[in-house]
């Protein structure tokens, strides 16, 4: 996301939530404010950024304001990718029972 004078999204943030508390987050999106002037220049304040709250349900991931955001220096870093690791570690249970061969996974499972 790259957007003219918007906040930067390769850091975490603290957000604040609806009850008033500040979290760690991280900005999923941005888009221009309701209360944006096309005829001011874009500044991080121009935009609403959808956030994530860290260790929190996606079901509070919500729009919020930029005064809603403090910024912080901590660079977020690329956790792996658990769907991937789950299909290897698939993978490895296949070879595993060597003698299930040709039966797909929920026939092994529905087998054990």
């Amino acid at each position: 996301m790259i957007h003219e004078g918007a906040l930067d999204n390769k850091y975490h943030v603290k957000a604040k939530m609806k009850n008033k508390e500040w979290y760690k987050a991280r900005i999923i999106d941005c888009r221009l404010s309701k209360n944006y002037d096309p005829k001011n220049q874009k500044v991080d304040s121009s935009y609403d950024y959808y956030v994530h709250y860290e260790n929190i349900n996606r079901r509070n991931d919500e729009w919020v304001s930029r005064d809603r955001i403090q910024l912080t220096d901590e660079l977020i870093v690329d956790e792996p990718d658990l769907k991937k690791k789950r299909k290897t570690d698939d993978k490895c249970e296949f070879e595993e029972n060597d003698e299930h061969e040709g039966m797909d996974h929920n026939s092994l499972r529905m087998h054990e």
